[in-house]
């Protein structure tokens, strides 16, 4: 059961997901990641093991995760496999000031490929991906380009460009202080709402589409003093039921985190190891 939740989880983590919502999956999880660099530079870490745990604690059978991060912090390379999934390889480049430019996801299966442009301000102006899979009966590519357009250094606009031809503008509208409050869909009309506290940190993105105008959160977090993810709500796509992640930090560094169903039931736990 853990491993599936825990495949979820490194999705979110790798950001390789390109759909929506593109602001939260764009720009803040790749905020996050050059946050993490920096601590793993500031903290001179070379390897993390990740150590998967069953809801009695005993570890997970077949799982192995683990990213090595080279000499000058310009590469990470993060090998995955466990029983219930391909074994996988995700290698991610950065430039020197740690900047991510480059993801690449090899499996049996498929193969994904994210590159990143930044304009000078270093906010980020370009995420081009392609996506190449196959089995025995077929072989399928896919690609989807995001060109992103700012005023002041604010998002106001991207525009999804589809295998080179099917076109969409996404909508960013501002609050008060300045932060991506709606993100609109021009083509189906879906909504993402953005909320934050006092200190402008992201707490809650919740959805509205032209089939439901019922408000739905899809992410909730929580922080501590430090400005640390301490939860995270994240619901099951496709239900009403959701999972709650809560994180543990030692010296700034996240050392484990715990899985729980909406009824409050363990499903397994993941900790982190540091060399």
């Amino acid at each position: 059961m853990i491993n599936r939740i825990l495949a979820t989880a490194l999705l979110i983590l790798s950001i390789s997901n390109v759909h929506a919502q593109y602001f939260f999956k764009d720009i803040v999880s790749n905020n996050q990641v050059l946050a993490d660099m920096k601590s793993y530079k500031e903290n001179k870490v070379k390897k993390i093991t990740l150590k998967s745990f069953e809801d009695n604690g005993a570890e997970s059978e077949g799982f192995f995760c683990e990213k090595k991060i080279n000499k000058d912090y310009t590469k990470t390379e993060l090998y995955t496999r466990a029983d219930i999934a391909a074994a996988s390889l995700f290698t991610s480049t950065f430039d020197k000031s740690l900047k991510l430019l480059r993801t690449y996801d090899s499996s049996v299966l498929s193969v994904t490929e994210i590159k990143y442009s930044y304009n000078n301000d270093q906010t980020i102006s370009n995420i081009f991906s392609s996506v190449r899979s196959k089995d025995e009966d077929f072989n399928n590519s896919i690609t989807e380009e995001h060109i992103y357009t700012y005023e002041n250094n604010k998002p106001t606009k991207m525009t999804r460009i589809k295998n080179s031809s099917d076109t969409t503008d996404i909508l960013f509208q501002l609050d008060d202080n300045g932060n991506v409050a709606i993100e609109k869909d021009t083509k189906n009309g879906t909504k993402f709402y953005y909320y934050y506290d006092g200190k402008n940190r992201l707490t809650d993105i919740v959805q509205e589409n032209e089939y439901s105008k019922n408000l739905k959160p899809d992410y909730i977090f929580e922080y501590n003093n430090a400005g640390l993810i301490t939860q995270m709500t994240a619901m099951e796509e496709g239900s009403k039921s959701y999972y709650v992640w809560k994180y543990s930090y030692d010296n700034g560094m996240r050392v484990k985190e715990r899985c729980f169903t909406d009824e409050r039931r363990l499903m397994g736990s993941i900790e982190y190891e540091y060399k």
